[in-house]
């Protein structure tokens, strides 16, 4: 087997299971939805390893069913901060430029060009509404 990268990365799997490869230079991390596993060393020798917070998806998609956000386990703010942090490394790698953001209005002040990226136009009846 051919020693992992220094640096760390993810690699999707790309066979018929969800789960994840992260290298690092200890090792790599093989993460599926249930279960995490660790191999270090040279070697790749089997390290520490543990369950999951459990089926996500599934838990994600009965708190939409059952209409009760309370059975999700992980509040709504969390997750879209962390989905947005993704979205604005995003767009500041696509401007190829550091960016100044204010999380109080959501928008990039005085950068029209990093604010038309926050959004994009879409096609009726598929909208966002401007206010709710």
């Amino acid at each position: 087997m051919k020693p992992a990268p220094t640096g760390g990365y993810m690699a999707t799997s790309t066979s018929n299971v969800i789960g994840n490869l992260f290298y690092g230079s200890k090792g790599y991390m093989a993460k599926t939805v249930r279960e995490w596993r660790t191999f270090l060393g040279q070697d790749r020798e089997p390290g520490p390893t543990g369950s999951g917070i459990g089926n996500h998806y599934e838990v994600f998609v009965d708190a939409i069913r059952n209409g009760d956000p309370a059975t999700f386990n992980r509040s709504i703010e969390e997750s879209f901060c962390t989905c947005a942090l993704v979205h604005l490394a995003n767009i500041s790698y696509r401007l190829g430029r550091s960016l100044t953001f204010d999380p109080a209005t959501l928008t990039f002040p005085g950068d029209a060009e990093a604010n038309a990226m926050l959004t994009r136009e879409y096609r009726p009846p598929f909208v966002v509404p401007d206010k709710v």
